[in-house]
């Protein structure tokens, strides 16, 4: 049952991918399919002319359309594993351009013309640059330097998995031609055509253009075709019935798997409203063969019981159309037609003008109905039971229009709201400036002496300081440890302006990222020998939820912090998190009992809480202190708790590092003068 699940989880989580990134390139590739339907009229009308710059449009739409796929493939799988596009995408394209440019796959407008060395790109280049969380460039930071030589020792390395990946393409194409001769995969002749054929259709099935994966193969289809037709055209060969024209205008009649008998099949037989609608939402697509809707729709990928026609349903096809044309009942095919030329219009091109063409084509289309009639019918029985069982709630079995656009549209919606994030955060990073605020820790029986607790904010280019709202945007990115990093970079070169003699300490709220990070140690070490502030004067403050994550990892981070001196508090203690059992095992300097807490004192119950939690320093040995005080009766209730450190609004709020030292000089002058 796990593992049944598991595959579900997978094949869903592909499905939405493929499904979101087809749907970011469905503008483009609708695009091209109007210019060549609008060029073919203008051509008809003659008006040769304009036809030809539709035509031209419609051949720059096809060059750029692997680059656009691996830039936009890029783009959605960095923001879908927390990683900047601004690095990954430049990552993809070197790498796209470099493999395509030494295996000669480029276009003759000169664009890599390759889309699943596209994909391939893409998909390494984020795997690259995820495993090694690579940040924006920021020219302000103390340590840009330091990270610019990071990012070109890591941008070397990729070049060279690049050289490698290069060689590594030049041999499959190289085993490739190996593998198509010795399985006859030619697509001129018969067997090899229905090899050809059935390849395409098993890699359709699994959610692969198999156009890309045999793109060699096409290639050199395309080429023997134009020569065929150049001979014919000058009386010096027959014209074959196997070419380029046989295939895109009889065996993708509205997509792979004859997506058009599908859709009527569907239309003809479907007691299933939801389905029908799916099929009507698809027409303008499928007009153009464009059949992914459905594809993903049904789905028919990965999905065994429509599969069987999918792949079958072409074999026949070929079947039907090349005995017919070798009776001479229909012309074969002497021109190419665009693939996304519309059904029964490209039959008639096809075929020179040849009424008996859409005629063959509409024949293959019924009897692509009648094969695919069976199981469907069986399929949308078995959908039909399945929602009464174990796995209703399941995407697979509820694989109808609402659900498929629903689920694309939540995975858009994600990735447009993680792109909106990127860009806040990339706002941030370049424009205004991150500044601390600070609140004062006050010792009750100790005037004198006085701490801090640093706190983030933002200045923004106007001058406006922004809250810490922030902060989401840095966790929902997955940069917060870049956050934690400008903070403590911040806090430690404030700190070397303050009266250290006078403020006994400065704490840092650090995330869960971050405090169980293999480099934070050291990067905290490094940033206090960089601006020689010594370590006891610094303290990282850990929250509760924090130590529930890698408790290991943690542990030698608290202990190696506490042996340079810091100190370390657990944060928030009592905000919701079962942590007691952590008081004992980690030896942490100070607790900060949360505000939570001290609210709920005015009943009597509460009171005993918190007077019960005021006696943990009696068994741990560290300080405490009272968060949140904002009464002079919260104060005396604390202070008659025997807590001797309050921080809260009763007191000071939060104030820029000037207002801080002023605050400080005047506590000391007051005291001394008393």
């Amino acid at each position: 049952m796990r593992t049944l699940l598991s595959f579900r989880s997978g094949y869903e989580t592909y499905v939405r991918d493929i499904s979101v990134v087809f749907l970011l390139l469905l503008p483009l590739t609708v695009s091209n399919a109007i210019s060549i339907f609008a060029g073919h009229l203008f051509n008809f009308a003659d008006l040769a002319d304009v036809a030809g710059k539709f035509f031209y449009f419609s051949n720059l739409l096809i060059g750029i359309y692997p680059t656009a796929l691996c830039v936009i493939t890029t783009y959605y799988l960095s923001v879908k594993q927390h990683a900047s596009p601004m690095v990954v995408v430049p990552y993809a394209l070197v790498m796209f351009i470099a493999v395509s440019l030494s295996n000669g796959l480029i276009a003759p407008s000169g664009f890599p013309n390759n889309p699943l060395a596209a994909l391939c790109s893409a998909v390494i280049a984020v795997i690259c640059c995820t495993a090694f969380r690579l940040f924006p460039l920021d020219p302000s930071r103390i340590d840009f330097v330091r990270d610019l030589y990071k990012q070109v020792a890591h941008f070397f390395a990729f070049l060279l998995l690049t050289y490698l990946s290069s060689n590594a393409v030049t041999w499959l194409i190289e085993e490739s031609h190996q593998l198509r001769q010795d399985i006859a995969l030619d697509p001129l002749t018969f067997s090899g055509g229905l090899a050809y054929q059935f390849i395409l259709g098993l890699l359709g099935a699994v959610g692969i253009n198999g156009h890309n994966f045999l793109f060699r193969a096409k290639q050199q289809l395309y080429a023997d075709t134009q020569l065929n037709i150049a001979a014919w055209q000058s009386g010096d060969a027959p014209l074959n019935i196997l070419g380029q024209g046989f295939y895109d205008a009889f065996m993708s009649i509205g997509g792979s798997g004859n997506a058009l008998s599908l859709l009527l099949c569907i239309l003809l037989f479907s007691k299933e409203r939801r389905h029908t609608t799916l099929a009507l939402s698809a027409i303008p697509l499928v007009m153009f063969n464009i059949n992914e809707l459905l594809l993903f729709g049904l789905p028919v990928i990965f999905n065994p019981m429509l599969v069987i026609p999918f792949i079958f349903v072409p074999l026949a096809s070929f079947v039907i159309v090349y005995v017919t044309m070798s009776l001479g009942l229909v012309p074969p095919a002497g021109t190419t037609v665009d693939w996304m030329t519309p059904p029964f219009f490209s039959g008639y091109l096809a075929t020179q003008n040849s009424v008996a063409g859409v005629m063959l084509q509409l024949t293959v289309v019924a009897v692509g109905v009648i094969i695919y009639r069976p199981f469907y019918l069986n399929y949308a029985s078995a959908s039909r039971l399945d929602s009464r069982s174990l796995f209703r709630n399941h995407e697979i079995e509820r694989s109808v229009l609402t659900s498929f656009l629903g689920d694309v549209t939540q995975s858009m919606g994600g990735y447009i709201s993680k792109h909106d994030v990127s860009r806040r955060v990339s706002r941030m990073l370049s424009r205004g400036e991150f500044v601390m605020y600070y609140q004062p820790q006050v010792y009750l029986n100790d005037e004198r002496r006085v701490a801090f607790e640093s706190l983030v904010r933002y200045r923004d280019p106007k001058g406006n300081i922004v809250p810490p709202t922030f902060i989401s945007d840095f966790l929902e990115l997955g940069a917060i440890n870049q956050l934690d990093h400008i903070v403590i970079d911040l806090v430690i070169a404030d700190m070397k302006t303050m009266p250290l003699d006078r403020v006994s300490r400065v704490g840092i709220n650090v995330s869960v990222e971050t405090i169980s990070s293999t480099g934070f140690v050291d990067y905290v070490t490094e940033r206090l020998n960089f601006y020689q502030v010594p370590a006891g004067a610094l303290e990282i403050e850990v929250t509760e939820e924090a130590i529930l994550d890698d408790l290991t990892q943690i542990q030698r981070n608290i202990a190696a912090l506490q042996a340079l001196g810091v100190k370390v508090a657990i944060d928030d203690f009592g905000a919701g998190y079962a942590s007691f059992p952590h008081l004992l095992k980690f030896n942490f300097d100070k607790v900060k009992l949360d505000r939570s807490l001290l609210l709920n004192t005015k009943e009597e119950r509460g009171q005993n809480l918190y007077q019960l939690l005021a006696k943990i320093s009696e068994v741990t040995g560290c300080s405490l202190v009272a968060e949140g005080v904002e009464t002079l009766d919260e104060k005396t209730f604390v202070q008659s708790c025997g807590i001797n450190i309050c921080q809260g609004y009763y007191f000071a709020k939060p104030m820029p590092l000037s207002d801080a030292q002023s605050w400080a000089m005047d506590v000391m002058q007051h005291e001394s003068l008393s």
